[in-house]
């Protein structure tokens, strides 16, 4: 199956749904699983009248097409009250992206525990979760990359657009040599002549909606990508990938990635240099993550939510 389809949407019965998927490693679109959370009455002038004093750091003046941060991501970090922030998502003298993202709600907002139920979704479980907070103006793009872990991903308020990728095709979304989970293709903007591995690929798509919520398998490749003012959450569980598929991962990408690796695993883990953050939230290289493996036999070490302080 190559092409561009619909992700499964499934509006009743949706908890049974999620399980299934979450055993078949399969994406799933839910519709109303969360309408009965408190989270889903949030809204921005809500959030700032909860939290407007506090301040936050947040990304403005972003870039409007991939997820490439060129100079890096502190280039476009301030620090402001989180009501001025909200006041700039909305400005209509905006000239550009901003973001809140990757923060922790209850460092935000009182009764985080109360605002969802993750564990009534995903149960238990023995592994380290982790939830995320995004808010930002519309066209906000996160660039096509995967994650170690499964995702849910709740939209609250406003639309995103999401586009995803199966793990098994990672050759065809041409990963950045020092970076395996971070891809150089924008998929709503392909360059056919750059990447012409792309059109093989099985691409689903679908817009995200207030009180839907998305299944992302660990591994799979992601976009998303703002089409309005939003809200949304997400939250990693269960077991990572391990590190024999990010072995058989790499020797699969071929010599160029494997020597990129090696080169990158002296440079900025033996010799200490500074990998700077060129991607959206970039996580560690993959020289870093080869060499904490063979150091630490944990090759997510430095790049697990679930762990970060």
């Amino acid at each position: 199956m190559t092409g561009t389809h619909r992700i499964r949407t499934v509006s009743q019965d949706a908890l049974p749904w999620l399980g299934r998927a979450v055993a078949a490693a399969q994406p799933v679109k839910l519709r109303g699983l969360t309408d009965g959370w408190p989270a889903a009455r949030w809204t921005l002038d809500g959030l700032a009248a909860e939290a407007g004093d506090r301040v936050v750091t947040v990304m403005t003046d972003l870039p409007a097409l991939g997820g490439s941060l060129p100079g890096g991501q502190d280039r476009y970090e301030s620090r402001m009250p989180f009501a001025e922030f909200t006041d700039l998502i909305r400005s209509p003298d905006r000239t550009a992206p901003c973001y809140l993202g990757y923060a922790r709600p209850e460092e935000l907002f009182r009764d985080y525990d109360t605002a969802f139920d993750f564990t009534a979704l995903t149960g238990p479980g023995e592994e380290p979760t982790d939830t995320r907070l995004w808010i930002g103006s519309a066209d906000t793009c996160s660039g096509l990359h995967s994650d170690l872990k499964d995702n849910i991903f709740v939209q609250v308020h406003g639309r995103k657009r999401v586009v995803l990728v199966p793990f098994a095709q990672t050759p065809y979304v041409y990963p950045f040599l020092d970076n395996i989970v971070n891809s150089r293709v924008d998929p709503e903007n392909v360059d056919r002549a750059a990447f012409p591995k792309f059109a093989r690929a099985d691409v689903l798509t679908t817009v995200m909606e207030p009180g839907d919520a998305l299944f992302i398998p660990r591994g799979w490749w992601h976009y998303i990508r703002a089409e309005s003012a939003s809200i949304s959450v997400n939250h990693w569980f269960g077991p990572q990938i391990t590190a024999p598929q990010f072995l058989r991962l790499l020797v699969r990408l071929g010599p160029r990635y494997l020597g990129r690796t090696g080169a990158d695993a002296l440079r900025y883990s033996v010799l200490g240099r500074t990998y700077r953050r060129d991607f959206f939230f970039t996580p560690a290289s993959t020289g870093e993550r080869l060499y904490n493996l063979i150091r630490h036999g944990d090759f997510s070490r430095e790049n697990n939510p679930s762990r970060d302080s």
